[in-house]
């Protein structure tokens, strides 16, 4: 009887922890992020150590139905790295999650005007706020969508050799679903990495109580296009009507990854003594969100699971000074 008892609550716990209270984001703020070597598994042990779960999995949604989030931590200085936090609930995997994450604007080693000051390993950068195009991730609620072939078509910008070759599983749309359409770069998806970049689109329906309450939001769609690039406008407001309203104009948002872990990119003498390679922070970003990729990785799970659930996923973004005084934890380290 006992045995029953207990395999019962065991079962329960995924359960348990998707009800349970959404913990204050601070909660979350590592002691220290690593900028010098991949960080996702000390961050995750020191989240697992801190907190029995985030409590953000399975909430009421705004519109009905139930939510799951994401929570990226970001400090107000963008120049230093912030930490993303999420919890898988099912399979050998399950449980909390951390890793460093960027969020700066289009970066310089200029100042321009209204552009923010930062530090990097001792050198000045300046980079674009979060009110500006391609400036800093805003802070608020955004809806996350995978960046499958299986949902989306894609165009990919730059040189068509150096488009990855993508193998769509088979996969029976919903009724009433339409695809959708992305403008990407071939670099979100990393040689032999399995990962794919995420759409972040601004929840309107969902800031109450976020930092992205009272952001203004509106439409610029782009301007003075090519005849390439008014295609590629045509295709994406077929896809999505709403796609240029976003939080001070902004729209285009993604999380994403990069090539410079890439080994032949690492060894290529080309690239020697970049910084990319040995420090996380002076990777670029334009207005975007960057990790890792192993991290991304997890967070394409967590978004695939939490669907399979019937669940709608997001991310909060969160800005906290808490994270703008921590030590650099090893960002001068030899990468490994």
């Amino acid at each position: 009887m006992k045995t029953k008892i207990m395999l019962s609550l065991l079962l329960a716990l995924p359960a348990a922890a998707a009800q349970a209270e959404p913990v204050q984001p601070e909660a979350a703020a590592p002691a220290y992020i690593p900028a010098g070597r991949p960080a996702l598994d000390e961050l995750t042990s020191g989240l697992r150590a801190r907190l029995a779960t985030l409590g953000r999995n399975g909430l009421p949604g705004p519109a009905g139905g139930k939510v799951s989030r994401a929570l990226l931590l970001l400090p107000r200085d963008r120049a230093r790295p912030g930490a993303l936090s999420f919890q898988l609930e099912k399979g050998k995997r399950a449980g909390l999650y951390q890793c460093e994450a960027l969020g700066r604007g289009i970066t310089g080693k200029e100042p321009r005007p209204r552009w923010k000051e930062g530090l990097i390993a001792g050198v000045t950068i300046y980079y674009t706020p979060k009110d500006m195009s391609g400036g800093a991730t805003v802070p608020g609620v955004y809806d996350l969508l995978n960046i499958s072939p299986e949902r989306y078509d894609l165009h990919f910008f730059g040189k068509p050799e150096d488009a990855p070759k993508l193998k769509a599983r088979d996969k029976k749309m919903k009724k009433g679903e339409k695809r959708l359409f992305s403008a990407v770069w071939p670099h979100w998806y990393p040689s032999g990495a399995k990962v794919m970049p995420v759409d972040m689109l601004w929840a309107a329906d969902s800031q109450a109580g976020s930092q992205g309450q009272g952001v203004p939001v509106f439409d610029i769609p782009p301007q003075e296009l090519t005849a390439e690039e008014s295609i590629l406008r045509a295709r994406q407001l077929a896809a999505n009507p709403r796609y240029y309203t976003g939080p001070y104009g902004r729209y285009g948002f993604a999380v994403h990854t990069d090539r410079w872990e890439d080994l032949k990119r690492i060894i290529d003498p080309a690239v020697a003594g970049r910084p990319e390679i040995s420090d996380f922070r002076w990777r670029d970003t334009n207005g975007c969100v960057k990790l890792r990729p192993a991290c991304l990785k997890l967070l394409n799970k967590f978004i695939d699971e939490q669907e399979e659930l019937g669940r709608r996923v997001q991310l909060e973004v969160y800005e906290t000074p808490l994270l703008d005084g921590l030590p650099e934890g090893g960002a001068a380290a030899a990468w490994r």
